[in-house]
């Protein structure tokens, strides 16, 4: 009796010192949540391929404007993501990508607001759920998508074989009670089941990890469900009805696992003997078979409790970043203007604010080598992107049409198709032409418009070009050191700004502040003295500047 009473003791002990250390660990992870609140994650393992992956299976037939493969490039927008990022599962995560990319309406921008202002002023509550949300945090949630998004292949063949071994083991079994000479008609029956058994945890991985994390969506998003202060801020009445449904398909997740689940499996002796019978009737095979089959009919319900989870977490997110940062809602009307006050790039660190409006006139900028002209139209492509995707602006202000974005900045050869820097250009511009014929108000972003091709032509053909897309409704930003082209476009619509360089104890000094006018000096021989080029050079090609004025 006494070891059963120190057995029952230590039983005691170790159960209160789980229950402290599971308590140690919470309160742990809530101070991690406490202290991370405003910050980025700093994490620089994102994996890109997953995490884009539900944007690229939907499709974008029904959007206004899908950011493009050149534009994510061009403005480095993955790593825009990854400043922006605050989110705690891997759902959420997914779907603010999506948005990042994907230009709707002026009316959806704002479809997060009231979600975004509870997380800011209920702390309690905004904890509750990131400690929820954080248990989404498994690599292969990235595949949960795939259940609505992908077409289901069911595969009836295996199904079908599935059932008559079922039938051929059941039968075997009955009639050894009269003789035992059936028992061998068994082995190759488990062989057959064996192969089906692990070749359907392998074959399909990706569908199997989608349903084995099922179970754990559903009940995150019931969890939700229960929080009676979120429901005053989230519209959960799609949700509810997707519940029943939704429960309906969890009975069938319990009879089968994926690969992660398998090795404690074979090594634990409990469950040894349900994996055994599991392969003998092919409970999995059936049971996953089955859950695809309904899942086609109820990808709506999947959708919604992917997307309720995935706009709360990115609801979270957005608060997160207004707390450390100077953001504003933007405002969207129909005239051709562009009114911007104390823009910043958010990847800058104490990045140069600057202002610009613009109205009924496109922009022509110049300036100096490494004045920031590249930096500033970047950052007001950047920003009009998120004005109409998140529904936020690094600046204290923002006015502006509700624009379909097109950028010509990162221009590259591309060695593969032999094709030039300047036919690479002339490509993309072409798309821009293509474009200023649709209804929708068009911005074209440009940097250092032809550069890839001889002064006076480059002169005469960027003037044309830039006409030609400044039409009323469409606005203009290019860069050029080419400042021939300012008195070209006053004429044409274009206000002229640029960015000025001083020299400070033969030292260069950027001020990085829009001016109106064109610059007054230029800096590219001075550079040349200041990194000690031979006079010979320099002083030859003062000369030939003043011959060429």
């Amino acid at each position: 009796m006494n070891w059963i009473l120190g057995a029952f003791i230590l039983l005691i002990l170790y159960i209160l010192f789980d229950k402290k250390r599971n308590r140690n660990k919470r309160n742990a992870q809530l101070q991690k949540l406490k202290e991370s609140w405003g910050h980025p994650k700093g994490l620089t393992d994102f994996n890109f391929d997953k995490i884009a992956s539900y944007h690229h299976a939907l499709g974008h037939n029904t959007s206004y404007q899908t950011i493009s493969k050149t534009i994510n490039q061009d403005l480095d927008l993955d790593d825009t993501f990854t400043y922006l990022d605050r989110t705690h599962s891997l759902i959420g995560q997914q779907y603010l990508y999506h948005k990042l990319h994907t230009i709707k309406s002026p009316e959806e921008v704002r479809d997060l607001d009231q979600t975004i202002n509870f997380f800011r002023t209920d702390s309690d509550e905004r904890l509750k759920v990131q400690m929820l949300l954080s248990t989404l945090t498994n690599r292969s949630i990235y595949y949960y998508h795939t259940l609505f998004t992908h077409n289901i292949t069911i595969n009836r063949f295996k199904l079908k074989l599935a059932y008559v071994l079922n039938i051929i083991t059941i039968s075997s079994l009955l009639l050894s009670l009269h003789s035992l000479i059936w028992i061998l008609v068994l082995l190759p029956v488990f062989s057959v089941n064996l192969v089906l058994h692990y070749k359907n945890k392998y074959a399909q991985y990706d569908q199997l990890s989608a349903t084995q994390n099922f179970k754990h969506i559903l009940n995150s998003t019931s969890q939700l469900l229960k929080m009676q202060k979120l429901s005053t801020a989230y519209n959960f009445t799609e949700t509810k009805k997707a519940i029943p449904t939704l429960r309906k398909l969890n009975t069938l997740t319990y009879f089968f696992t994926s690969d992660s689940a398998i090795k404690d499996e074979i090594t634990t002796l409990v469950m040894f003997p349900i994996e055994l019978l599991k392969i003998m009737l092919n409970i999995e095979v059936i049971t996953f078979e089955s859950f695809l089959l309904r899942a086609q009919h109820a990808k709506e319900e999947l959708k919604t409790s992917f997307e309720t989870i995935a706009k709360i977490d990115t609801a979270i997110s957005i608060a997160s970043l207004q707390t450390n940062n100077r953001l504003c809602q933007p405002v969207f009307h129909n005239s051709k203007e562009i009114q911007i006050e104390n823009l910043i790039h958010p990847l800058i660190e104490n990045c140069v604010s600057n202002t610009i409006h613009l109205e009924n006139k496109s922009l022509l900028l110049t300036g100096s080598n490494m004045a920031g002209k590249t930096t500033f139209i970047r950052a007001l492509t950047l920003n009009t992107i998120l004005a109409q995707t998140i529904g936020y602006v690094f600046a204290t202000s923002y006015k502006a049409n509700f624009y379909q974005i097109n950028s010509s900045i990162r221009i590259t050869d591309d060695l593969y198709n032999d094709t030039s820097y300047y036919l690479q250009e002339v490509k993309q511009i072409k798309h821009f032409i293509i474009q200023s014929n649709t209804t929708n108000p068009q911005l074209y972003v440009l940097d250092e418009i032809l550069k890839g091709t001889n002064t006076k032509e480059r002169i005469s053909a960027a003037y044309a070009i830039l006409k030609y897309l400044n039409k009323e409704k469409d606005i203009v930003i290019v860069s050029t050191h080419d400042i021939e082209l300012i008195e070209l476009l006053e004429k044409e619509g274009y206000q002229c700004q640029y960015l000025q360089e001083s020299i400070v104890n033969n030292e260069l000094h950027f001020d990085y502040k829009l001016k109106l006018g064109q610059p007054q000096t230029t800096n590219a021989i001075k550079i040349l003295e200041l990194n000690d080029f031979p006079t010979e050079i320099t002083d030859l090609a003062y000369n030939t500047k003043k011959m060429f004025s």
